[in-house]
């Protein structure tokens, strides 16, 4: 397949849905030699940070010598960047040809009279693959949903479990407490393995302690208490933590201090594993990561427009609490949208009152959400709320509005959307004029 015939063949097997359970990767990943049976793997579960832990990690490790790759979930900016060698992308060519080589094993597996594999399955068994293929020293795997039953929880053993802070999230799937969707993201726990968890609730470090209890793992609890010399502004942050000193961080978001916090204790497990990762290459690496889509600044000039991932009430808690620290009295215009199948209402509870003013957009999909539908939750917190058709337009109405900043968040499906706009439109302008309409 070309790379125009291996996007169809995906769109294609979208019909097959979100199949939680590990037959049939396992199927699939025999028929294609195991490959990531011979991976030295650290496994990511959590509801929030698990992107930007993998992001910090995979930095510190490529600025130490070792050749990484990375698989992550969902797409935001480009349908290549969920497998990665050495912080770039898979090429078009080496994607279609790995897809085709796996299209070929769920051919085989269909001819024998099994269920065809899902989107989510044929592009772990092609990450696992392609670091396979590529001799890949690490590999960053991030899990798609939950954990236990999660494709990319075909491994056997891992090098390190990492598990990002736990909150409601997928209850269709995982269950409706805390309890019960820990229990799936300790699913990635390994018998005699090692993990790393951040600091959770009680609920969820109590399932936590004991599934490490029942598989003889060593568990090892992030210290966010011991970060100290915090430093905050629009446009960067830094910290200290464990002895290392002044780390810079180009990554926004006062929540991303202890993401990087937990991607040091990784790299200090990692150390007593034999990994030589100096200090100097873990403070090089931490300062270096980029992240698409996180908190990201994507114009500068007023209106400065920054795009952020918040998708649950977890994460719009962290993006108010960087707002009341970093943009105290600006006058802030939001773009949001969401999925029906989150908690939109508590997260309009949480955020829209920082807002001057908000524009609601439709998002697309069987989850997808109206304008209109959330706009009548956020009515209840901030009245000042007008539903748009679309992503561009709402970008619009908010280059032309009277704002110090404008924040888009709710959900990564639309984010590409709002940057391209933005890019196309208005960065090559060093000043928008400004209305003082509402």
């Amino acid at each position: 397949m070309n790379y125009s015939q291996t996007l169809k063949y995906l769109s294609h097997a979208e019909k097959y849905g979100i199949i939680p359970g590990l037959d049939s990767i396992k199927r699939l990943c025999a028929r294609l030699g195991d490959p990531q049976k011979g991976l030295n793997i650290i496994h990511i579960a959590g509801t929030n940070g698990k992107g930007s832990v993998g992001c910090f990690l995979e930095s510190v490790l490529r600025t130490a010598g070792y050749k990484t790759g990375r698989f992550v979930s969902p797409a935001v900016m480009d349908g290549l960047e969920i497998i990665q060698l050495c912080g770039e992308n898979i090429s078009p060519e080496d994607f279609s040809l790995i897809l085709t080589r796996v299209r070929s094993a769920a051919e085989d597996i269909v001819k024998s009279g099994f269920p065809h594999p899902t989107v989510f399955e044929l592009q772990t068994a092609a990450a696992f693959c392609f670091f396979a293929q590529k001799g890949c020293d690490i590999a960053i795997v991030e899990v798609g949903m939950g954990g236990k039953e999660d494709s990319t929880n075909v491994i056997d053993t891992s090098l390190l479990s990492i598990i990002t802070p736990i909150s409601l999230e997928h209850t269709k799937f995982l269950g409706s407490t805390l309890e019960e969707i820990a229990c799936h993201k300790g699913g990635i726990i390994k018998k005699g393995g090692c993990v790393l968890t951040a600091l959770q609730s009680e609920d969820a470090m109590s399932v936590l302690k004991k599934i490490c209890a029942e598989q003889s793992a060593e568990l090892t609890v992030s210290s966010p208490q011991l970060i100290t010399d915090q430093s905050f502004s629009p446009t960067a942050q830094s910290f200290s933590y464990k002895g290392l000193e002044n780390i810079q961080l180009s990554l926004l978001g006062t929540f991303q201090t202890e993401n990087a916090a937990l991607a040091i204790d990784a790299c200090m497990i990692l150390r007593k594993k034999g990994y030589n990762i100096p200090d100097s290459d873990i403070i090089k690496g931490l300062r270096s990561a980029k992240w698409q889509g996180r908190f990201e600044v994507i114009r500068e000039c007023s209106p400065t427009f920054i795009i952020d991932g918040a998708h649950n009430p977890s994460g719009a808690a962290k993006l108010r609490e960087t707002l009341d620290k970093c943009f105290a009295n600006r006058r802030i215009t939001f773009i949001m949208g969401t999925f029906k199948d989150k908690d939109y209402d508590r997260i309009a509870a949480l955020t829209a009152k920082c807002a001057e003013r908000i524009y609601t957009i439709p998002t697309k999909g069987k989850r997808g959400l109206s304008a209109q539908e959330l706009a009548k939750a956020v009515a209840k917190y901030n009245p000042n709320v007008k539903a748009m058709p679309s992503p561009q337009q709402a970008v619009t109405q908010c280059m032309n509005s009277s704002c110090d900043l404008v924040l888009a968040f709710g959900s990564l499906s639309f984010l590409k959307d709002i940057k391209d706009t933005v890019n196309r439109e208005y960065n090559n302008e060093t000043e928008i004029p400004q209305d003082t309409e509402a």
